[in-house]
């Protein structure tokens, strides 16, 4: 008995499945947010900057990731300017080179680029998923002002101030400066969670034991630490990663912010 040959799977083709994710980008309210916070920054944004993407080949995250690349290419070019884009990710294989030559061959591939060209203060840097040393790294050898990244307050936030400061000196200035900004904003009246006028009742031998045993930070000199910022605002979380979550993407975007570092 002759055996039938199997039926092949159909797989559809690269473009086809990148095509069907930049569909779910462009009319999510993610992507609406996103373009709402650019607006008074388009004129200025020549180029950009993407690091940290993974292998859009073989991983599921960075093909959603391309996907908001190219479509934030689309909505920042104009008639009269074209935007320049610089990708890189040292886990790109050759199939990942090899699309990118053949799709976007003016596309800078290397890890470095000429500063003059991608000018920090016309650069739009996008790390979705950019690991602490390359954060540091960036800050400090490119000094970006527009920065669509993990959120730096949740993304240091498993270490202490003095271990941060250690480790990446300027995340934790930028950091700093982010809660110094913070602590100047109007407070809010606040709430008692007890409606009926009453305090909970915390004994005398409670509180000598909480403030024995409180943790004291070593006091650390910022402005020792040279930078080029002294503000940062974060211009939108996402109302606060609901529009990121449960979402076709999955994790692809978890903290995405958006930072203007100044």
């Amino acid at each position: 008995m002759t055996k039938q040959p199997k039926t092949l799977k159909k797989i559809r083709p690269f473009e086809e499945v990148l095509q069907s994710y930049r569909d779910v980008v462009h009319e999510s309210e993610m992507f609406i947010n996103l373009q709402k916070e650019l607006t008074e920054y388009k004129k200025d944004i020549e180029n950009i900057r993407c690091l940290a993407i993974g292998s859009f080949s073989d991983d599921f995250p960075a093909r959603y990731q391309l996907a908001l690349l190219l479509e934030l290419i689309q909505v920042l070019t104009e008639e009269d300017k074209t935007i320049r884009v610089s990708i890189y990710d040292p886990i790109f294989n050759e199939t990942d080179f090899k699309y990118i030559k053949t799709a976007y061959p003016t596309w800078v591939t290397t890890e470095t680029v000429d500063k003059e060209i991608f000018n920090p203060k016309s650069t739009l840097y996008f790390l979705p998923h950019a690991p602490l040393d390359l954060t540091e790294f960036i800050l400090r050898t490119e000094e970006p002002k527009l920065y669509l990244a993990n959120n730096i307050v949740q993304h240091t936030d498993r270490y202490t101030k003095s271990q941060l400061n250690e480790k990446y000196p300027l995340l934790s200035k930028l950091l700093n400066v982010l809660e110094a900004q913070k602590q100047k904003e109007p407070k809010k009246d606040p709430v008692s969670s007890a409606s009926d006028g009453f305090t909970a009742f915390v004994s005398k031998r409670n509180r000598k034991q909480k403030s024995k045993y409180k943790f004291v930070e070593k006091r650390i000199d910022y402005e020792s630490i040279p930078s080029n910022f002294s503000k940062c605002t974060i211009k939108t979380t996402f109302s606060d990663g609901k529009l990121l979550k449960d979402k076709p993407w999955v994790n692809s975007f978890s903290d995405l912010t958006m930072h203007v570092i100044e």
